[in-house]
């Protein structure tokens, strides 16, 4: 795990084990706030002594960004401390353990690491929601698109972003939404931001935010005009892959360690599906990228 300080009471913990992924703690002058875990128990352990360690009071809440188990995984490690996020993804992680249980009782094995999860108890379903802590105001504003729950943690004071999924160095809708993500994307652009911390990936300085921003929204309205144009003509999903590579579409393929590749034609393959009026969303969640950790 490795830790970097952002702001002065701002800390980002990226995993060494899996694709990059991070999680915040925000400190105040009432205890801290933490945003999502780590993928691995490990890994969230450490940071959560880290964070016990600084002698700045508390954890008093833990925030999920959305369901995913590589943001949630480390819940139950966070002892008694009021969890918040979006009423869909309270839903969604309850429907997954009930979807577990299902396996269990028809003894259907499970390819997941069975850890215990813990369905947060402080939710919000309409408009945005503000904690206000200790001198701090973490705006949490809806962001559908990488899942319909996601949401992003705005800090007011620090104008720093804390995206989660909603901003990585690919977009990735599998399991979410084009359109959805394409309008939460454009809605970043209001907000006043020196600093994003990206949910995979490297955080975003000033000098970066905007771009960054401004590259994603190109990438999803390349690979839609692009798409339409080839499903006119005619063209097979086969097609699209081979011809569509992730660089003609104006991102790299080395961030994530390569991942963003995968990412890529998984949207390439949901896209077309999408526009070709298939529309089998029987992918969703994805458990591949983040249900097995």
């Amino acid at each position: 795990m490795r830790r970097e300080r952002v702001s002065d009471d701002i800390y980002v913990f990226t995993s060494d084990l899996y694709a990059q992924v991070t999680a915040t703690a925000v400190i105040t002058a009432e205890g801290i706030v933490t945003i999502d875990t780590l993928p691995f128990p490990e890994e969230t352990r450490a940071m959560v002594a880290f964070l016990k360690g600084l002698g700045r009071g508390p954890i008093r809440y833990l925030i999920n960004t959305h369901w995913h188990g590589d943001h949630t995984n480390g819940n139950f490690l966070f002892g008694n401390v009021q969890l918040i996020c979006h009423q869909l993804c309270a839903q969604t992680m309850v429907d997954m353990i009930n979807l577990k249980a299902s396996r269990a009782r028809d003894k259907r094995p499970s390819e997941e690491e069975e850890l215990p999860v813990r369905v947060p108890d402080i939710t919000f379903d309409e408009g945005e929601m503000c904690l206000h802590l200790g001198g701090k105001s973490l705006q949490l504003i809806p962001s559908p698109g990488h899942t319909p729950d996601s949401i992003v943690v705005y800090i007011r004071e620090d104008k720093v972003l804390l995206a989660a999924d909603t901003m990585m160095p690919l977009p990735y809708f599998v399991g979410g939404s084009y359109r959805d993500f394409l309008n939460s994307l454009k809605g970043l652009l209001q907000l006043n931001i020196d600093t994003i911390v990206q949910g995979h990936g490297e955080v975003l300085l000033r000098g970066e935010v905007k771009e960054a921003i401004q590259s994603n929204i190109r990438y999803l309205t390349i690979i839609q005009q692009r798409l339409a144009e080839m499903i006119k003509a005619g063209q097979s999903l086969e097609e699209a892959l081979r011809r569509l590579d992730i660089e003609s579409c104006g991102k790299s393929r080395i961030s994530l360690n390569g991942m963003v590749q995968d990412l890529h034609y998984a949207n390439l393959r949901a896209l077309y599906q999408e526009m070709t009026q298939s529309n089998d969303r029987s992918a969703v969640p994805d458990r591949q990228l983040h249900q097995r950790v």
